[in-house]
C-alpha cells in the first residue's frame, strides 16, 4: 500500500487510494458489494495501520482521509465518463488527473491537518503534514489509477491485454525501465531526468496500457529504492526543498501516459480509416450498378462485380485493360472521336448509348454516365463510370409491336411497359409498371398515358408534356432524358424512359405506342453525388478550386461584354496554425467551417465563396459598380470573421487578411487576377494583419477595420 523513507525525510506514496477509487468505480452499478467493498477497503487500512505500529484511535484517524480521497475519486470519475477515453484521448487523461488524482489529494491532505495535526496524533507541523501527504497521494494515485482505469475500459479483450502485457518484447522493456531507474537513482545525479526516456520508447512502440504498467512499475521501484535508502539525495538546507524532490517523479511519469494516448488515438484513427477504406471498396465491389474507374490513361482500375458478372470476365482479366477494349467497333471510334473530346473538357459523361462486347461474344447495348476527378494541375487523373444495361429496354421496344400476344413475356421483364392505341389511350400495363406508378392494371386502363405517368422535370420539378402523344403525333421514337415519376402514394422516382410508334408491319399505319422506363433512381443519385464532390470542399461545403474557375470564367465573360468590374479577394485567417496546434485539428476544422459560415453571410446571393485549402478562402465578386464596393463587402467580412466563435466548450477568436484585384484595373484574366490578389492578401499581412488591402497598382491600403 505505500513506499516511504523517514529517514530521509521524503513524503510516504501511497498507492491504496488510486486502487480503492477505481474499486468503487467498478462497482457503481451495484451498491451493495459497493458498500461491501467500502467496508474491506476500510479494515485494510486500519490493518495497514496497525502493522506499522499505530494504536487503534490513530489508525482510524488516518483511514478516515484516504478514505474520503477514494469515494470522492470514484465519485468523481463515475460523473464524468472521459475516463473510459484515457488510454486513447489526452485530454480525457488531463481531465482524469485533474478530478480523479488532484482534486481527492487535495481533500486527504486537508482532512489529515484537520484529524491528524490539530489532535496531535502527528508530530510533524501542519504544512508539512498536508505537504506530505498531498505529495505521497498523488503520486501514488497518478501512477495506480492509468492502468487500472485502462484495463477497465478495455474489459471485453482483458485476456488479450495480459498476453501483450507479458509478450518478450513487453518484459525486456520493463525490465530496462526498472534496472535504469534503480540505476538512475542509485549513482546519478539528476536521477528524475532519466526515468522517462524508457517510458518514451514504450509509448511510441506500444499500447496505453504497456505504458501504464510501466509508470507503474518505475513509480514502485522509486519508491522501493527511497525505503532502503537508496536515493542519491542532493544537499539542500530548506526543509520546503525536501518536500518537493518527488514531484520531478510526476514530471517524469506525465508526459508518457499522455504522449501514450497521443499515439492510441493516431493509432485508432488510421485504423478506422483502413476499415473506412475497405468498406467503401466493399461496397463498391458489390454494388447493385455496374460501375468500373479508370486512371489518367484509361486503364480499368477497379471494378464491380455486377460489372464482372454481366460481361462475364474474371477480375484479373480485366484490370489494368484499357476500358475502350470492351466495346465493339463502332462504339469504340464514337467514344474516341466525339465522346472523349468533351469528356476531357468538362469532366462529366451522360447516358452515352454504346455497345459491350460480352467475354463469350455476345454485346450488351449500354448507356454510360462518367465523372471526373481532377488533380491540382486540372488534369483528369480519375474516372468513374457507372454502366446501365439497357439490352432488356432494347428488346422491349422490339417486341412491342406484338405485345397483345406476348403479355406473359412482357409481365417477367423489370423495365415499366405500357401499351397505347393511336389516341394516347392505355390498353396494356405490365406488374412493372404497377410497382412503379402505384395504378393497377384495371384502374390504368382506358387512363390518358400522362394521367397515368406523371412526369417531372428533373430540376425545376414542372410537369412535362406527354411524350406519347408527341410520338403519335410525329410518329417517330421519343428518346427521354430522364425525368421524375410521381408515384399515386407520393413518393416519387427517376426514370429512363422510350416511347417507340407501333404500326402495322403490312399497311405501316399507325396502331400506337410502347413506352418502356426503369427505375435509375440510384444511378440519378450517385451521378449527382459525384458531381458535386467533384466541385465542392469537403469539409466546409464551399466551391472548390474548379467550380470557382468556371464561375470566374463566366464572370469575365459577362464584365467584358457589358463593361462592368468585378473583385477577386484572397482570404487568410491570421495565426490559425496556432490554433489548430493548440486546440488540435478537430477544433480547427470546426473553426473553419464557422469562418465559412460567417463569410458566407457577409456577402451577396450571387457571390461566390471558395475555399482553396489550409485556411484560404477566395471571394468572388461579379458585377460591382466600383472598386470601392469590394472595400465595403472586405469590411463586411473581416466584421463577421473577428466575431467570437463558440467551439466545443471554447470561445475563439480570429482575424483575416484580404486582398483584392480588381477587374481591368488589375488584370483581364483569371490566373492574373488570382496571383495579384494572393499577393496583395500578403501584403495586407506584413502591414499588420487584420485589414484588407488592394493590389498595389491601385496603391490603396486599407488596415484593421
Amino acid at each position: 500500500m505505500q513506499l516511504s523513507c523517514s529517514t530521509a525525510g521524503l513524503s510516504t506514496l501511497w498507492y491504496a487510494n488510486g486502487f480503492g477509487a477505481c474499486c468503487l468505480l467498478a462497482l457503481s452499478s451495484a451498491p451493495h458489494h459497493q458498500r461491501t467493498t467500502l467496508l474491506a477497503l476500510a479494515a485494510g487500512l486500519l490493518l495497514a495501520s496497525g502493522l506499522v505500529g499505530a494504536e487503534a484511535p490513530s489508525a482510524v484517524l488516518y483511514a478516515v482521509p484516504n478514505l474520503a480521497e477514494m469515494v470522492l475519486g470514484a465519485w468523481l470519475l463515475s460523473r464524468d465518463t472521459h475516463w473510459r477515453e484515457i488510454h486513447r484521448s489526452p485530454w480525457a487523461g488531463w481531465r482524469v488527473w485533474l478530478r480523479a488524482v488532484l482534486l481527492p489529494a487535495l481533500l486527504g491532505a486537508t482532512l489529515a491537518v484537520l484529524l491528524l495535526g490539530l489532535t496531535g496524533v502527528s508530530p510533524q507541523p501542519l504544512s508539512r503534514l498536508w505537504w506530505s501527504w498531498f505529495e505521497g497521494s498523488l503520486i501514488g494515485t497518478a501512477s495506480v489509477l492509468p492502468l487500472v482505469l485502462s484495463l477497465l475500459a478495455r474489459h471485453q479483450g482483458l485476456k488479450a491485454t495480459v498476453r501483450a502485457l507479458l509478450s518478450p518484447e513487453s518484459l525486456a522493456l520493463v525490465a530496462l525501465s526498472m534496472g535504469l531507474a534503480t540505476l538512475a537513482l542509485s549513482w546519478l545525479p539528476f536521477p528524475f531526468v532519466y526515468l522517462g526516456l524508457p517510458i518514451l520508447l514504450v509509448a511510441v512502440r506500444q499500447s496505453f496500457v504497456h505504458v501504464a504498467l510501466q509508470v507503474l512499475l518505475v513509480s514502485l521501484t522509486v519508491g522501493a529504492t527511497i525505503s532502503r535508502g537508496g536515493l542519491v539525495l542532493p544537499q539542500v538546507d530548506a526543509e520546503w526543498q525536501k518536500l518537493l524532490l518527488h514531484l520531478p517523479l510526476l514530471a517524469a511519469l506525465l508526459p508518457p501516459l499522455l504522449l501514450a494516448a497521443a499515439v492510441e488515438s493516431a493509432r485508432g484513427r488510421r485504423r478506422a480509416l483502413e476499415r473506412e477504406r475497405e468498406r467503401l471498396r466493399q461496397l463498391y465491389d458489390h454494388s447493385p450498378a455496374m460501375l468500373h474507374s479508370t486512371d489518367a490513361d484509361g486503364r480499368i482500375v477497379a471494378v464491380s462485380q455486377r460489372w464482372l458478372a454481366a460481361l462475364g470476365y474474371r477480375a484479373e482479366e480485366v484490370l489494368g485493360r484499357w476500358g475502350t477494349d470492351f466495346l465493339d467497333g463502332p462504339s469504340h471510334q464514337y467514344l474516341l472521336d466525339v465522346v472523349l473530346p468533351q469528356y476531357q473538357r468538362t469532366g462529366t459523361m451522360r447516358d452515352v448509348e454504346l455497345r459491350m462486347r460480352c467475354r463469350d461474344g455476345q454485346t450488351l447495348d449500354v448507356l454510360v454516365s462518367a465523372t471526373a476527378e481532377r488533380d491540382e494541375r486540372g488534369r483528369i487523373s480519375r474516372s468513374l463510370a457507372i454502366v446501365e444495361d439497357v439490352t432488356r429496354k432494347r428488346l422491349a421496344e422490339q417486341l412491342a409491336v406484338q405485345f397483345q400476344r406476348m403479355s406473359v413475356m412482357l409481365a417477367s421483364i423489370g423495365d415499366a411497359v405500357i401499351g397505347t392505341d393511336d389516341r394516347g389511350g392505355i390498353v396494356s400495363f405490365n406488374p412493372a409498371a404497377v410497382a412503379m406508378t402505384g395504378w393497377t392494371e384495371a384502374q390504368a386502363v382506358g387512363q390518358a398515358y400522362g394521367t397515368v405517368v406523371q412526369r417531372l422535370d428533373l430540376d425545376s420539378d414542372e410537369p412535362l408534356a406527354d411524350p406519347v402523344l408527341a410520338c403519335l403525333q410525329e410518329g417517330a421514337c421519343v428518346q427521354g432524358q430522364g425525368a421524375r415519376l410521381r408515384h399515386r402514394d407520393g413518393s416519387r422516382l427517376v426514370i429512363r424512359e422510350t416511347v417507340t410508334p407501333m404500326r402495322d408491319p403490312d399497311t405501316g399505319v399507325l396502331l400506337g405506342a410502347v413506352a418502356t422506363f426503369q427505375d435509375t433512381t440510384t444511378a440519378h443519385e450517385l451521378g449527382r453525388t459525384l458531381a458535386r464532390q467533384a466541385q465542392h470542399d469537403a469539409l466546409t461545403g464551399l466551391p472548390n478550386r474548379l467550380l470557382l474557375q468556371d464561375r470566374l470564367q463566366q464572370a469575365l465573360q459577362l464584365a467584358r461584354r457589358t463593361g462592368g468590374c468585378l473583385a477577386v479577394m484572397f482570404l487568410d485567417l491570421d495565426h490559425f496554425k496556432q490554433i489548430n496546434d493548440r486546440q488540435g485539428h478537430d477544433v480547427g476544422d470546426a473553426l473553419l467551417r464557422q469562418v465559412a459560415a460567417s463569410v458566407l453571410g457577409a456577402v451577396r446571393a450571387s457571390d461566390t465563396v471558395c475555399r482553396l485549402g489550409g485556411d484560404e478562402f477566395v471571394v468572388l465578386l461579379p458585377q460591382l459598380h466600383a472598386p470601392e464596393d469590394a472595400a465595403e463587402v472586405a469590411r463586411h467580412i473581416l466584421e463577421a470573421v473577428s466575431a467570437p466563435m463558440r467551439i466545443e466548450g471554447l470561445t475563439l477568436q480570429v482575424s483575416a487578411s484580404i486582398g483584392i484585384a480588381v477587374f481591368p484595373s488589375h488584370g483581364d484574366d483569371e490566373a492574373t487576377l488570382m496571383r495579384r490578389a494572393d499577393t496583395a492578401m500578403y501584403q495586407a499581412k506584413r502591414e499588420g494583419r487584420n485589414g484588407l488591402r488592394f493590389h498595389q497598382l491601385h496603391d490603396t491600403h486599407l488596415g484593421p477595420h
